[in-house]
Parts: structure tokens; sequence; C-alpha cells
């Protein structure tokens, strides 16, 4: 089920020969009619290097850039959204001939009314060095103060990176954290093969006039102000988005491309963590229960707040063993009637699973069999399983010797110790017993011997051959 409401949101797009990148991290506070307006965090992250120096309009680039920021901020802060900036530098403290590749400096940190310390610090900025793009992003994510508003980096640059970072792996690490990298990526007259290092973060917009930069700046603004995002309601079976800790797991739709990776988060209202998720595609949504739940050709409706729900009516399964910690001891849960296994459950732990019906079977020794076992939602299903005790055997001389359940009239082997030449212990549960065993010395069938084993919950039964 899917269905999308007009709420509130965030995205984003960009200008010219400078490069714009947007990133938007999931926030805490979900978007609601009933809650504050979430405020705004912009940090610029803008390129110092010395080709920033280079002319652009009969203007330098970098104080192209500089009018950018301080009309990008100026434009956002007249929105109904409270806001916050923050100025990153790279490639301005060191000359280019020193190659310096960690050259990026957060020097304005987020504050309130603290445009006039970014637009000083531009102002007195010269381009003089190298261009690590990548480091600089990566940096930039911790800069954000610890807040619930929604925040987003703006990177501009006219190069390309010099001091060998992937930018697009950086892309691979955030989508894999569950950050999403919106880049927008707009150049003044770059080569081919200069824009096509950019392509595995998004749009590529070549400008070629600088009177297209207040259009750019107007569509940045809106996206900003605007966002797509996204909750998933997970809901049980009465209807209601109680369900959640369960990863969520947006694939590219009808690839096995993984876009974004989240713990489903409910917060102390109850409600669902908001999400940002690229528009531009479509998604398969895999909800990582057990069994999963899918969802496929996801589309998000841009620029509004997409509901996504799903029918996640979860139980619980808890399986014990009296008087003992189990260790080891593991339980195979399959669907009724199946032979597919879904889950290997440690014995002493308790995990949730759709409402359904399941076979288990113990690993214990002999192995315990489960029928037609109901998980109902919100409800915890328990199992026992009895205490094991122990057998011990301690040959005097090697034999070749295996266990068989008496169960009835019925006798089944369930254990072979094959040739056993020193002593051994092995855990079982209650019950009778026979071990068969046969000297090696002689290999006379007739040297057969059999013994009846009765072993008891928490205590050896010692038998020697």
């Amino acid at each position: 089920m899917f269905r999308n409401q007009a709420s509130c949101g965030f995205t984003f797009h960009n200008p010219w020969l400078l490069s714009v990148f947007l990133w938007t991290q999931p926030a805490l506070m979900p978007c609601a009619k009933a809650q504050p307006v979430q405020p705004v965090n912009v940090l610029f992250v803008v390129d110092a290097s010395g080709s920033m120096n280079g002319l652009w309009s009969g203007r330098s680039k970098f104080s192209l850039a500089t009018e950018l920021v301080l009309q990008t901020a100026d434009s956002i802060r007249q929105q109904a959204r409270p806001a916050a900036f923050g100025l990153r530098l790279f490639g301005h403290q060191h000359p280019r001939q020193a190659r310096n590749c960690t050259d990026t400096r957060l020097e304005v940190p987020f504050g309130a009314n603290n445009l006039s310390l970014i637009e000083k610090k531009l102002r007195e900025t010269t381009p003089k060095g190298q261009t690590p793009i990548a480091l600089a992003l990566e940096q930039a994510m911790n800069d954000f103060p610890d807040s619930l508003a929604l925040n987003a980096i703006i990177l501009i640059t006219d190069g390309y990176e010099t001091c060998g970072g992937d930018v697009c792996r950086l892309a691979e690490v955030m989508a894999r954290r569950g950050i999403a990298l919106k880049p927008f990526i707009v150049g003044l007259g770059l080569t081919d093969s200069l824009a096509r290092r950019f392509e595995c973060l998004g749009n590529f917009f070549n400008v070629q006039q600088s009177d297209q930069l207040q259009g750019t700046l107007r569509v940045m603004v809106q996206r900003i102000m605007n966002p797509t995002t996204c909750v998933v309601n997970l809901l049980d079976s009465y209807g209601r988005p109680t369900v959640s800790n369960v990863e969520l797991f947006f694939y590219q739709s009808g690839t096995s491309v993984l876009r974004y990776q989240v713990v489903h988060t409910l917060n102390a209202s109850g409600l669902p963590d908001t999400l940002f998720l690229d528009p531009r595609l479509r998604y398969d949504l895999v909800i990582q229960s057990i069994p999963p739940v899918s969802i496929t050709q996801v589309s998000l409706a841009a620029g509004q707040h997409n509901i996504i729900a799903a029918d996640v009516p979860l139980g619980s399964l808890e399986v014990s063993m009296a008087g003992t910690t189990a260790s080891g001891i593991r339980c195979l849960v399959r669907p009724h009637g199946m032979n597919r296994i879904l889950d290997v459950q440690d014995v002493n732990t308790v995990r949730r699973y759709l409402a359904g019906t399941y076979d288990l079977e113990v690993l214990t020794l002999p192995r315990i069999q489960h029928r037609a076992i109901r998980i109902e939602d919100g409800k915890t299903h328990r199992i026992t399983v009895p205490a094991s005790g122990t057998l011990q055997l301690q040959p005097s001389a090697p034999a070749a010797a295996s266990l068989m359940q008496v169960k009835d009239t019925l006798i089944e082997k369930i254990y072979d110790f094959g040739i056993i030449r020193s002593s051994h212990t092995l855990p079982l549960l209650p019950g009778d017993y026979l071990l068969v065993y046969r000297p090696e010395k002689g290999r006379s069938a007739q040297q057969t011997r059999q013994v009846p084993v009765r072993i008891h919950a928490g205590r050896p039964t010692v038998i020697r051959l």
C-alpha cells in the first residue's frame, strides 16, 4: 500500500561552472502538521583552490561563488522556516606548490546571525591551493550540530578532485549509512571528460551565461525549503503504525543496487522518522522482517511528504531450555509444511516473526520437532526445551560405537561416534538409549555389544567400555 500526502519536505538543484551538491541527512523529527516548523542547517563548502582565481564573465570565479553563497543564504532567510548557516573552505591555506591535500577547515561554525562572519571570511580569502573535494565532503558531515534540523551541504567548485579522493566511493559510503547525497552538478563550458567525473553523483547542468545564475539560485532555494520527504508506516494487524526497529532496504527498482539502508525508528511521540530519498528513482522496498515483506515500484512525489504503508504484524517466539545456558543450541524455523529455513534462532532468546504458522526443529540430541506453531501479532509463543544430561564414554580400548534412541517399540540411530579411542562426552536429552559398540581388536561381528543407557536432566551418565 502506498499513498502520498502533501506536508513538509526537502530537495535541491544548482548553478553553473561552479558545481553544487546537496546532502540531506534523515532527520529525527517526523513531518506532521501538528509539529513546529523544522529548521534547516545549510553548510556552504566552497572551493578556494588556485583555479578559482580564474575569470568568468569578467569576474573571478571565487567572487561569483561568494555572491552565490550570500544570495542563497539571504533567500533562505526570507523563507518561513528558521535557518542557520556554516562555512567550510578548502584549498585556501597552502599554495598549490605545497601540494597539501589536507587543506580544508570549518571557518565559520553554525551559529545565529553569523552571515556577516561568513561574508567577512569569504571577502578576505585568496584562493591558492589544491582541490581535496572528497576530504572536504567527508569532514563536512561532522560539522553539523546535533539537532533535529534538516541538514544540507552546498559544495561550490570549478574543477575536479586533485588529491586522489574518490567522490563516487564517498557517495556509496553515505548511501550505506542512510545518508542521501543529492548532487546537482552545473558546469560552465566543461569538457565531456570532466563532466563524466561527476556522473556518479547525479544531474549535470552546463550553464553558458552568467544571467542563468539567478534562475539556478531560485530553483536551489525552492528545493532546499521544500524537500521530498518520506515516512514508512509499519502496520500491525489492527492497521496501527506501531511496528518498528526493523531494517528497511531501498533498492533501485528492478535491480540489486541498494540505495538506502536504515533501521526503522519511532520517536518519543511514537511517530516514524522522516527519510530523505531521491525522488528521481523508483524503489523496491524490502522490509527485513522474518520473513521479509516487499513493496515494488515505489515512486515519490517530488517536493511533497510521502507516506508508505505496509502490513508487518509481528509476534515473538521465545525458545528456552530449563536449568541451563544451552550454549550453542539452536532452533530452525521454517514456514509450516515447507523445507525452506527462514531463520536459525539461538535457544534462550526471543525473536520476532510475521504473524503466521511455523514448524520448529530444535537442534538438541535427539532433535525436537514442533509442528504448526502459531505466532500471533503482539504476542509471544514460548517453547521450553527439557534440560540436557550428558553421556560420558570411557573406552578401555578402541571401539566402533553408535547411539540409538529407544522410543516405544522403535529404535533409531541418532549419533555415530566412529572409532572411539578416548573419553567422549555427549549432551543428550533425558530418556532411554541403547549404546551399540564393537571392539576394534579382532574385528568380529560376534563381539558386538549393547548397553542400555538412561539419561537424567543435569546429571552425567558414565559408561566404561
